[in-house]
């Protein structure tokens, strides 16, 4: 069964966080917040919240309600990706515009075009969009040209509902990450807010594991063991199935178990730790376990052969983002729609032995070089946008939720929600670092040239940790 790649799950085939130990401020929330009320309130919220705030160089095309630093821009422009931005282009339509009534454009791009997109503006200080829409890779690169959030809100951040995770990768410089020098001297501030929940998740054929015997997956060692009695015993599928093409792909397919087995990737001085005894593991795990219960071809696949082998049960199971499972799930595109079962990513079953699911957030910023009444205005939207009334509606679009009242209210919207609610309270984020996109792809270079023999798992960690440490010395991580 061919599959087509969409721009939702393109997220995946580009790039795409576990800090459950920050603390969570409890304030009270500020959801639904209408524009209309806020005016009315506004006196309570008094010039202090906006002290220091910076103006812009235009007005990005749009009205405003009146002169001066009290003017809140009529009308904003969002820069958002194809797939997960259609959902919030909805979500404006049919619910933020008429709370905050506030004229909301949003313009979509392909992954990559966005990312072009939103590195011009920022880095040349434009005023073209209001509010930039980045995957969570590339925060640590934009994250001094956003405004800290919070100024901006006409209420208070409702941290008691949001995941703490969800709140931490939204923050720079980044809470219990290593420290970036790019960083120095910055305020720890809350410059963004997640509009996208994705954290990956684990799809399995319960058929198939009905078959052999065996229960739910826990642990990657229940993986390799139910696998091979299902390549075994199961005539015409895999045990497994990699997504091992070079680059991204591959680092994509193997970090959750790397953080699984071989624990975080980096120590608080950014040194690369894999070359530990476990980290070299998990890279035999994957590229020699894995890869003899997975069908041949291995190394040049990305996620839309994934996706086949799941949908049409030659493969039995992998790990699989949100935006793939409306695909998985629907009878008319996967021929296996009634036997995936989705669950949390497994233990690492020796090593580190957590679970780690990787964190894949789509974070809304806004843009620092726009003037005061768009940034107003940027604040009402957004807080329009993650309130739980909001929120509901985006999950009836079929939006995936970061809130814990949204997931406790809607349980049983999505089969697979209570596995992402699971995996967003203890996933991982990728490195917080500029750097990650340069270094990433080589180590998933690496990993691919592991999986077809012509590297040993203990050669790949050592040239992985000489190749990123030279990069992260030469960026001065060292000094």
């Amino acid at each position: 069964m061919p599959w087509s790649s969409t721009d939702a799950i393109q997220q995946e085939s580009e790039e795409n966080a576990g800090r459950t130990g920050h603390s969570r401020d409890t304030e009270n929330s500020g959801d639904a917040v209408s524009r209309r009320r806020y005016l009315a309130g506004a006196g309570a919220v008094g010039g202090a919240v906006f002290a220091g705030c910076l103006g812009g160089n235009g007005g990005g095309g749009g009205g405003s309600t009146g002169g001066g630093s009290n003017a809140t821009a009529e009308k904003l422009s969002v820069a958002a990706v194809e797939g997960s931005g259609r959902l919030f282009k909805r979500l404006m339509e049919e619910y933020v515009v008429d709370d905050t009534g506030i004229d909301v454009s949003v313009q979509l791009f392909p992954y990559a075009n966005l990312f072009e997109k939103t590195n011009s503006i920022l880095s040349t200080q434009s005023d073209a969009y209001d509010i930039m829409f980045m995957d969570d890779p590339w925060f640590p690169q934009f994250a001094p040209n956003v405004d800290p959030l919070l100024q901006w809100l006409p209420g208070d951040l409702p941290k008691d509902q949001l995941i703490g995770n969800v709140v931490d990768i939204a923050t720079w410089p980044t809470p219990n990450a290593p420290t970036v020098p790019s960083a120095e001297g910055m305020e720890q501030k809350i410059r963004g807010q997640v509009i996208v929940g994705n954290t990956q998740l684990y799809a399995y054929n319960q058929a198939y594991y009905d078959q052999i015997g065996a229960k739910a997956p826990e642990t990657w060692s229940d993986v390799y063991e139910a696998g091979r009695k299902i390549t075994d015993q199961v005539d015409g599928a895999n045990g497994y199935i990699i997504r091992g093409k070079r680059g991204n792909p591959a680092m994509a397919n193997f970090f959750s178990l790397g953080n699984a087995i071989g624990g975080k990737m980096f120590d608080e001085n950014w040194r690369y730790q894999w070359t530990s005894d476990a980290g070299t593991k998990a890279v035999e795990f994957w590229s020699r376990k894995l890869r003899e219960i997975s069908p041949d071809g291995v190394t040049s696949f990305d996620s839309d052969a994934v996706l086949t082998g799941l949908g049409d049960g030659s493969a039995a199971q992998a790990p699989a983002w949100p935006s793939a499972a409306s695909l998985l799930l629907d009878p008319d595109e996967s021929k296996e729609a009634n036997n995936i079962t989705f669950t949390p990513i497994p233990k690492g079953h020796t090593g580190a032995k957590r679970q780690a699911p990787t964190q894949g957030n789509w974070i809304m910023g806004i843009n620092s070089h726009v003037d005061d009444s768009k940034k107003k205005a940027a604040g009402e939207v957004i807080q329009s946008a993650i309130s739980a009334e909001a929120q509901s509606k985006y999950v009836e679009l079929g939006g995936v939720p970061f809130r814990h009242d949204t997931f406790e209210n809607h349980m049983d919207a999505q089969s697979w929600f209570p596995a992402l609610y699971e995996s967003l309270q203890n996933a991982q984020w990728r490195p917080r670092t500029p750097l990650y996109s340069e270094f990433g792809v080589n180590h998933g270079q690496l990993l691919n040239t592991a999986l077809a023999g012509e590297l040993s798992p203990s050669e790949m960690t050592q040239k992985a940790k000489q190749q990123i440490e030279s990069t992260l010395e030469n960026a001065g991580y060292y000094d």
